[in-house]
């Protein structure tokens, strides 16, 4: 009998609500479903399920990975140890371990790919008048003046950093004002979806405590928040869970989830190699990347001042040798082959993580120009043009539901959600603001001028409004001058006077 996993049956036991997909890397798989095999063209086989079993990995490693100072580098141990010994006295040199902070300057480049533009609008009513008009225009400034393109960051830079985030839409009745907050791991909240037994969405949780003492649960559906809580205080009924169910006052689940890989998950293996020959790379330049000084004969360790830096190498004096004393210097080689491994690696980070590492240096008079630049990122636009797809539909949800708080603040539940409004991201280029001026120019033969005006990089929410209001005011002027131009001309018997700095002239207008 298959179990009916219904919102009840999550609330009959809260802890249910905190089952959640894990997130994984790597993992093992059974060598007999891994073959090739042969078939013939009208050949069936029998299908399967998959025996892959996955590793878990928990979102503090992921925390772990963004910090560089939490890097497993720091827990190595395989790192060599140089020992430095002046005659009997062991010095002790500091260790220090190198870090590097690929997975911040590669979550840093998905992020402005999807988030430096603005979320483009699109009007997809099929009848359109000045109500509708007007309406859109004033959601999008109420988007600009509630500083939704900053959710829009906060909720892309938290997934792409702890693997999944959460956008909570609320509404208060009594002072008839809406909210909305961005809910992450890292914050101190876990965001989980609640499925059904056919792998259906029924609703979604936000688990956070509120003390050592206290945990709490809150459930939203389409109709209702549910508000799971237990602590460690209070009586033990339902395992110590007590629950209570709130409208919330939205037409669907206020708690907008999206989830996905962080943005360094392909090439996180490349990147500890990298740690951990850069610092193999460390030690050997710290003993012998300077310079080293030999010495044959006797030497006073007391009178002799040397650093951690110096190698000193103290040798007898040959026999019959007529120098008593000798002193030389040592010069070591460079150690190209590692810098070049290093920068072969960094270059398959690129590739992996889809991100291109471009630096002053990378730009030159005679070599890489804006076309160069823009061929080499084009690994990062494809990636990003998929991620628009991937976000398509959580950035729908969060555009339906700021539309329903405004029609809420305004005790009219429909005020807005009859705009049939496309939301979509706008991935970001090194195309600049003249270079898209310019290709807008050259469209204006074939697309209507709201789509110019709209996707002009220097319009204001409420630019076409504003553009017809100028339009109106010159109509209006041109008719008071034609109307002022015929009054002239009825007083002067159809002649019109024309004045000009020089002379009067008069046309008959007979």
């Amino acid at each position: 009998m298959i179990t009916r996993k219904n919102i009840d049956w999550y609330l009959s036991e809260p802890t249910r609500l905190l089952l959640k997909k894990p997130f994984t890397r790597g993992g093992k798989f059974q060598s007999c479903k891994t073959y090739i095999g042969d078939v013939t063209l009208n050949q069936k086989t029998t299908a399967q399920l998959s025996d892959l079993t996955l590793q878990e990995v928990s979102q503090d490693l992921y925390l772990r990975e963004y910090d560089p100072s939490l890097h497993n580098i720091k827990y190595n141990n395989s790192i060599p140890k140089i020992a430095v010994r002046v005659g009997d006295t062991d010095i002790v040199i500091d260790e220090l371990v190198l870090t590097v902070s690929l997975q911040k300057n590669i979550h840093a480049a998905h992020v402005l790919h999807l988030t430096a533009n603005p979320i483009s609008f699109t009007l997809c009513n099929i009848e359109k008048n000045d109500t509708i008009s007007k309406k859109f225009q004033n959601f999008k400034l109420e988007w600009n003046m509630r500083n939704m393109e900053q959710i829009k960051y906060e909720l892309i830079s938290k997934q792409k950093k702890v693997g999944d985030a959460g956008v909570l839409f609320k509404f208060d009745p009594i002072k008839k004002k809406g909210t909305v907050k961005v809910y992450s791991y890292d914050d101190g909240y876990s965001v989980i979806p609640n499925y059904n037994e056919y792998g259906e969405e029924i609703s979604r949780s936000l688990f956070y405590k509120i003390d050592d003492l206290t945990e709490v649960i809150d459930t939203f559906d389409d109709k209702y928040l549910y508000r799971s809580i237990r602590s460690k205080e209070g009586e033990p009924t339902n395992n110590g869970w007590v629950t209570e169910r709130i409208l919330h006052g939205f037409s669907r689940n206020p708690l907008v989830y999206h989830r996905g890989k962080v943005a360094w998950e392909y090439s996180q293996s490349i990147i500890e190699i990298i740690e951990l020959l850069t610092n193999i790379h460390a030690v050997t330049l710290k003993r012998f990347g300077t310079w080293g000084l030999v010495l044959k004969g006797e030497m006073n360790e007391d009178s002799f001042k040397r650093d951690n830096g110096t190698l000193v190498i103290n040798l007898p004096a040959d026999e019959g040798s007529s120098y008593k004393t000798e002193a030389k210097t040592l010069e070591f080689p460079e150690p190209e082959s590692m810098i070049a491994y290093l920068e072969y690696l960094l270059e398959q980070v690129s590739i992996a993580s889809s991100v291109s590492f471009i630096t002053p240096k990378d730009i030159t008079n005679t070599g890489s120009g804006g076309n160069g630049i823009a061929l080499s990122m084009r690994n990062d636009i494809a990636l990003a043009t998929q991620s628009v797809a991937d976000w398509s539909d959580s950035i729908n949800e969060i555009t339906y539901l700021f539309q329903e708080m405004l029609g809420l603040e305004e005790d009219q539940t429909n005020a807005y959600t009859d705009l049939k409004i496309k939301a979509k991201l706008n991935i970001w280029s090194m195309e600049t603001n003249n270079t898209k001026i310019t290709n807008l120019a050259m469209e204006s033969k074939w697309i209507s001028r709201q789509t110019l005006i709209e996707e002009s990089p220097s319009s204001a929410p409420d630019e076409l409004d504003r553009v017809e209001k100028e339009k109106k005011q010159e109509e209006e002027e041109d008719a008071i001058k034609q109307a002022e131009k015929a009054e002239r001309i009825s007083k002067n018997n159809n002649t019109e006077i024309i004045e000009t700095p020089n002379k009067t002239t008069y046309s008959s207008n007979v």
